[in-house]
C-alpha cells in the first residue's frame, strides 16, 4: 500500500514537471500563434495564473489586431477569477473604455464597480474603496439604465451605503468616547441631518444631549448656562421624535439636572 502511494506521488511529480516543462518551452520557444491557443486552453481548465501569464505577453504582441479585444477581456477575467480585485477592476474599467462597443463592454464596466465592492472592507475600517464603489456603480447604472443588473447595483449600492452610515456613526460616537465633546456634538448632529434615515438616529440624538451635558458641565463659568440651554433644546428634539425612545429615561435625567444647573446659575 505504501510502496503504491509512493509510486502515484512519482507519476504526479513526473507529470507537474513535464507540463511546467512544456510550459516554459512555449514562453520561451512558442509562436504567438501558439501562445494565444495554449492561453485559451490554460483559461478553459481554469488554469488562471498560467493563461494570465501568456495573456500579459499576448496583449503587448496582438496590439492594434483584431484579438485583442478578446486577448483582453480575458486577461481582465484572470485577475477577478484569482480574486485580485483592484487589479481585476482597473483593467475592466480600462476594457470598457477602450472597446465601448465590444459586446462584453456593459459586462465589464459593471464587473469594475462590482470588484470594488468585494474589495470593500469591514465598516469599522477605511471605507474609501467603498465610496469608489458606489460612483462606479452609479456610473454603470447612467451609462446602462436598461439593463439587467441595474436592480442588483442598486442593491448592492444599499449594502454599501448602510456600510457608510455604519461608519458615520462610529465615528461620531467614538468622539464622546474619546471626549471631545464639541467634536462629538457636531459629528452627531451631521449624522442625523445626513442620514434621516439612519438605525441609529433615536440613538445619535440621545447621545447629542449626553455630549451637551457632559460639554455643559466640564465648561468654564460663564459658558455653562448656554451649553445647559443647548443641552435642554436637544432634550426637546430628542422628545419630539422619540417621546417613548429607548433611552428615554436617561434623556429625562439629563434634561432636569440640566435645569436644575441652570437655576443655580441664575440665583448665582
Amino acid at each position: 500500500m505504501l510502496k503504491m502511494r509512493q509510486y502515484i506521488i512519482f507519476l504526479l511529480l513526473v507529470v507537474a514537471l513535464g507540463s511546467c516543462s512544456k510550459y516554459q518551452t512555449l514562453v520561451k520557444k512558442g509562436s504567438p500563434d501558439q501562445k494565444y491557443k495554449a492561453a485559451l486552453k490554460y483559461y478553459a481548465k481554469d488554469d488562471f495564473y498560467h493563461a494570465q501569464q501568456l495573456f500579459d505577453e499576448l496583449i503587448v504582441l496582438y496590439r492594434g489586431t483584431n484579438k485583442l479585444e478578446q486577448l483582453y477581456y480575458y486577461y481582465a477575467q484572470t485577475y477577478y477569477k484569482q480574486g485580485d480585485f483592484i487589479v481585476a477592476s482597473y483593467h475592466f474599467k480600462y476594457f470598457a473604455k477602450t472597446f465601448p462597443k465590444s459586446e462584453y463592454a456593459q459586462e465589464c464596466l459593471y464587473l469594475s464597480a462590482y470588484c470594488k465592492y468585494l474589495d470593500s472592507p469591514p465598516a469599522n475600517l477605511d471605507q474609501t474603496s467603498t465610496k469608489a464603489a458606489i460612483v462606479d456603480m452609479q456610473m454603470f447604472i447612467n451609462m446602462y439604465p436598461n439593463s439587467p443588473k441595474v436592480e442588483e447595483a442598486n442593491s448592492v449600492m444599499d449594502e454599501l451605503r448602510a456600510k457608510l452610515v455604519i461608519k458615520d456613526f462610529q465615528n461620531a460616537k467614538q468622539y464622546l468616547t474619546t471626549q471631545y465633546y464639541k467634536s462629538a456634538i457636531y459629528s452627531l448632529n451631521r449624522h442625523v441631518k445626513d442620514y434621516p434615515s439612519s438605525p441609529f438616529k433615536e440613538e445619535a440624538m440621545y447621545l447629542i444631549i449626553e455630549a451637551n451635558f457632559i460639554y455643559a458641565s466640564k465648561s468654564v463659568y460663564r459658558k455653562q448656562k448656554e451649553r445647559y440651554t443647548n443641552t435642554i433644546s436637544a432634550y426637546n428634539d430628542y422628545s419630539d421624535k422619540y417621546p417613548t425612545g429607548t433611552n428615554r429615561k436617561q434623556a429625562v435625567r439629563y434634561f432636569n439636572s440640566a435645569q436644575e444647573k441652570i437655576s443655580k446659575l441664575i440665583k448665582h
